[in-house]
């Protein structure tokens, strides 16, 4: 299948790729499929691309790259893949994660959701370049 995406131009992929999302993702809600991309000049970001909405992806980032502790805390069964969705600005010193709302997506069956932890402690604007000032509790 091939279908054309603004970012990345024209992408192919085959069926069993595409990762659904029953409830799309927050304010995109209209968006069920989408397909993880890795770009090399984008490491080490992930994109989720909406095969529905050609303006629509988003960045993520794996969360053993900014806090190894963080997928403890997140109980979703065997063969999951947790990420978290990025904010990225011109200045990196101002990008984000969102650890309060992460993307989980279930390898055995290709479905994906994007969930909210309950956890206050976890910050929906926590820097991608943490000041050492700055903490999550564990």
């Amino acid at each position: 299948m091939k279908f054309t995406n603004q970012q990345f131009g024209e992408l192919e992929f085959e069926e069993k790729h595409i990762l659904h999302f029953p409830q799309g993702i927050i304010g995109f809600e209209y968006c069920k499929k989408f397909i993880l991309v890795s770009d090399e000049e984008s490491e080490p970001f992930h994109w989720l691309v909406s095969v529905d909405d050609e303006a629509v992806s988003f960045p993520l980032l794996e969360p053993s790259k900014l806090l190894p502790f963080y997928v403890e805390k997140i109980e979703r069964g065997d063969n999951v893949t947790i990420l978290l969705i990025a904010t990225l600005r011109e200045n990196v010193e101002d990008s984000t994660v969102n650890l309060r709302s992460p993307i989980v997506i279930d390898n055995n069956t290709q479905t994906g959701e994007q969930i909210i932890v309950e956890d206050e402690s976890l910050s929906m604007r926590y820097p991608l370049i943490p000041s050492s000032q700055q903490f999550v509790h564990e």
